[in-house]
């Protein structure tokens, strides 16, 4: 009997601690994030704002009316003009080794931040090879760039799948200038396509390649993000004034293929 009433009274308890508890969240000024680039063609930013966390609405945060400025060396280059979805975009394009700067004014808000253009990266070769590691099979992207020599230089790299980003890196040539440099990308399982897993990839999906070579700020700034999770941090500030995001000046190189199964090569 009494280890009877010893369960039924925590059975009782048990239940009545199944109720909702409610999560005090602390309102915080929404920040300005802005995602700027220049590449050999033209100058992009893109300006939002952060989204709250109880706004469970998918709409984007853009900004219009700000006033954006291109400049280098003291010399006003562009006002960019806005498009549209927070676009503000310029026919100005980056010059190796020239350093450019954007300002952005909003609201009562100044954000400048600097960037160095790079020459062209050089890519080598791209394939997608089958190794194994720890007895099980592992689907690479193996990409192979020549370091461009008597600099030191820092790489990012992309690739998108159906239009969509699937893997990013970044990379210095700090171990082997002047030398090939290698970047393997993780993509799947041997047994996560067997499943039909989403992020295996299949017969078919358009596989496109992008390549920058960027300064070491925009490289820090990246760098930062790709180790946030395991650092338990931000990523660095790349812009002054408190806004989010980051400005690079880089040379882009992209190429595209479509993935096939009979074409990946085997590695042991």
């Amino acid at each position: 009997m009494k280890r009877t009433l010893i369960i039924l009274l925590s059975a009782v308890a048990l239940t009545a601690c199944e109720k909702e508890i409610p999560i005090d969240y602390h309102e915080v000024d929404a920040l300005y994030v802005a995602e700027a680039c220049m590449t050999q063609e033209k100058t992009t930013v893109r300006l939002s704002t952060t989204q709250p966390v109880t706004d469970n609405s998918r709409n984007e945060h853009f900004v219009a009316g700000a006033t954006v400025v291109l400049s280098s060396d003291g010399w006003v280059l562009d006002t960019l003009k806005y498009t549209s979805q927070g676009f503000y975009t310029s026919d100005f394009y980056g010059i190796y080794p020239f350093t450019y700067q954007i300002d952005i004014d909003v609201d009562g808000h100044h954000f400048t931040s600097t960037s160095t253009m790079q020459q062209a990266p050089q890519v080598n070769s791209f394939r997608f090879v089958w190794k194994n590691v720890v007895g099980e099979r592992f689907l690479f992207g193996d990409l192979k760039l020549q370091d461009i020599t008597g600099e030191n230089n820092c790489y990012f790299m992309h690739i998108y799948r159906n239009g969509v980003g699937y893997r990013w890196a970044v990379m210095t040539d700090e171990h082997s200038p002047g030398q090939e440099l290698q970047q393997l990308f993780q993509c799947c399982t041997q047994r996560d396509m067997n499943k039909n897993e989403d992020d295996a990839l299949r017969d078919g999906d358009r596989i496109e390649v992008e390549v920058r070579c960027i300064d070491r700020l925009s490289y820090d700034y990246l760098y930062s993000m790709q180790v946030m999770d395991n650092a338990g941090t931000n990523p660095i500030q790349n812009w002054t004034g408190g806004c989010l995001g980051y400005f690079s000046a880089y040379h882009v190189e992209t190429f595209s293929q479509v993935f096939h199964l009979t074409d990946i090569e085997e590695e042991n």
